[in-house]
């Protein structure tokens, strides 16, 4: 029985070494996801540069007071939702727009190259995430039983798996979106001549802290404003990509004002 507990320390202690490495190898991916993207220096334009803009957002909250600061007996119901996430697309529609004036940039429908941004997740994490990471979790447990030509220790270690896995996901996923204010973008060019992307990037921001240290405490534990910020630290990137298009307008003097840190660009959309 010693043996036996000796050894079950032992797997124990791989897999927690195995699933740390599996998140340091994840995050390192997501370091190095723009090496990854194809090369927008490459793409023809024309001159003077115009891009028509296209804003999304995909309906999949669970949770109202992850988007907003809800109001006394409010309800989360799928409608407040639906707006709530309405309204963060303006504001990045708003934005965006907003900034691309600020540095000459036309945006106007019909234009040669197309910028479609997607908003896929907002304020929390979203379900299938944590269903991909329970699956996974459960898949290993299982795989290593299988490698071993042992069919109780796979169905043991993915019954371990299945709980250590859940609980995890489910908990570290509300505590993650409690504490941080996250969101995930799919940025895409496509060429509006054939229709086809040029230039796709996926943008992983956890928060925008920073930019919201010089605003008053009230407006900084302000749901959507603590979303607002995060949105302008992924602007910040996209336009920073977005530099490498072929006559792209740079950044001059104030030009970043509306997307880096003033409060005024965190709290309420400019008109464009």
């Amino acid at each position: 029985m010693t043996w036996v507990n000796k050894n079950a320390t032992i797997m124990l202690k791989h897999m927690t070494i195995s699933k740390q490495l599996a998140i340091y190898l994840l995050l390192g991916l997501l370091a190095l996801d723009s090496a990854c993207r194809s090369p927008l220096a490459e793409v023809k334009t024309a001159a003077p540069l115009a891009l028509e803009l296209k804003v999304t957002v995909e309906d999949h909250s669970r949770n109202l007071k992850r988007l907003r600061s809800m109001l006394p007996q409010e309800s989360n119901s799928p409608a407040a939702r639906a707006e709530a996430l309405e309204a963060h697309r303006t504001w990045l529609e708003t934005r965006f727009l907003a900034a691309a004036k600020e540095r000459g940039l036309a945006v106007n429908q019909g234009a040669p190259l197309r910028l479609e941004l997607a908003l896929t997740s907002l304020g929390e994490v979203r379900a299938k995430y944590i269903v991909y990471g329970i699956a996974s979790g459960v898949a290993w447990g299982v795989g290593t039983g299988l490698v071993a030509h042992d069919p109780r220790l796979a169905l043991g270690l993915g019954l371990y798996e299945l709980v250590e896995e859940t609980a995890f996901w489910i908990a570290g996923s509300a505590v993650f979106g409690a504490y941080s204010a996250p969101a995930v973008v799919e940025a895409t060019v496509f060429d509006g001549t054939n229709r086809q992307a040029v230039w796709k990037a996926s943008y992983y921001i956890l928060n925008g802290r920073k930019r919201l240290k010089s605003l008053p405490a009230e407006q900084r534990l302000d749901r959507a404003t603590q979303l607002h910020a995060t949105l302008a630290v992924f602007l910040d990137k996209l336009f920073k990509d977005l530099e490498a298009l072929p006559g792209f307008p740079r950044s001059i003097g104030s030009s970043r004002a509306l997307t880096r840190s003033s409060p005024s660009a965190v709290v309420a959309p400019a008109t464009p």
